[in-house]
C-alpha cells in the first residue's frame, strides 16, 4: 500500500465528507480515497427523535475492523432532541482505506456530519 505525501499535495478540496443517518450495527460511514490524505474537520451528532440514543464511533486504520480497540467515542448518551460535536474525531488524518465506522442503539435515530479537506 502506497502512503501518501500531505506536503507533496497539489489539491486540497474542503467539503462535507459525510451526512446521514447511523445504523444500528456497526458501519462504515467514511473511507479516505485512494491516493489521497484526509483532514477530519468539525463532526457532528444530532438526534431529532424523542428518545435517548447510545453511540459509538471508531477510527480504523485501513485493513483494520471497527470495534471497541479503535474507539474514539464509545456510549456516548445523546439525549432526546440533542446534538454534539465531537472534538474526539477534529484534526485527525485519514490515509487511504482508513475508515470511520459508527453504531447508534437506534437505527436512523441519529444524523452524523462530518467536515474535512481531501488533500490529494
Amino acid at each position: 500500500m502506497a502512503t501518501q505525501n500531505v506536503m507533496a499535495a497539489t489539491s486540497a478540496l474542503p467539503g462535507v465528507l459525510v451526512s446521514k443517518q447511523i445504523e444500528n450495527a456497526e458501519t462504515t460511514q467514511y473511507t479516505g480515497p485512494a491516493n489521497s490524505s484526509v483532514k477530519l474537520g468539525k463532526a457532528t451528532l444530532a438526534n431529532p427523535t424523542a428518545s435517548a440514543v447510545t453511540v459509538s464511533v471508531s477510527i480504523v486504520k485501513s485493513g483494520g475492523t471497527a470495534g471497541a480497540a479503535n474507539r474514539v467515542v464509545a456510549g456516548l448518551a445523546l439525549a432526546a432532541g440533542d446534538s454534539v460535536v465531537l472534538s474526539e474525531i477534529e484534526g485527525h488524518f485519514l490515509g487511504p482505506g482508513d475508515l470511520i465506522s459508527a453504531i447508534a442503539g437506534t437505527a436512523t435515530a441519529v444524523v452524523l456530519v462530518i467536515s474535512g479537506v481531501v488533500l490529494s
